[in-house]
């Protein structure tokens, strides 16, 4: 699941193993240096006693693998290759949820800077949500490393010396 703290925008990828069978989670947001609680998925609906000293703020949760994942069915989504030794090669995105990195994934980039399974691209409509998957070297909107990132049409995301836009268009 992804979850957003609740005072920056930072988003953050948890694994259900994370939880190890409790309930409720405390991240420390490293951006802001908010501490709040994250819920195991079937928990996050119902909210949790607050303790009676000082309340700490709850997380949002984003999104889970797989949840509110489309394509849009009017429209053309793709990854196109502004910078790198793949320059200009476009890579049509045919499901909404696709996997890059050097090898066995949905879009192989063949650079040695990037990791086997590098990232995700989940597809939202006309937006998606940019998943970093632990990579060694990281994955960098604006040059910042992100663990998460909105896309929009002509963003752009690097991942070793690749750097990538997502388009939206229109289907021809």
């Amino acid at each position: 699941m992804i979850v957003q703290c609740p005072k920056c925008p930072a988003r953050y990828r948890l694994e259900e193993k994370q939880f190890a069978g409790r309930a409720e989670l405390n991240l420390r947001c490293p951006k802001c240096g908010t501490t709040f609680p994250v819920k195991a998925s079937a928990a996050a609906a119902a909210p949790a006693a607050k303790p009676s000293h000082t309340p700490m703020p709850e997380a949002t949760i984003v999104s889970k693998k797989g949840g509110g994942l489309q394509l849009p069915a009017d429209k053309r989504v793709a990854l196109s290759v502004t910078q790198g030794a793949l320059k200009g090669k476009v890579f049509t995105v045919s499901k909404a949820r696709v996997v890059l990195g050097r090898q066995g994934t949905d879009i192989v980039v063949d650079d040695p800077e990037v990791s086997r399974k590098h990232c995700a691209v989940e597809v939202r409509g006309t937006t998606a949500l940019l998943v970093d998957l632990g990579s060694t070297n990281g994955t960098f909107v604006n040059e910042n490393r992100v663990e998460t990132h909105e896309l929009e049409h002509l963003s752009e995301f690097r991942i070793g010396d690749t750097t990538l836009m997502f388009t939206v268009s229109k289907k021809e």
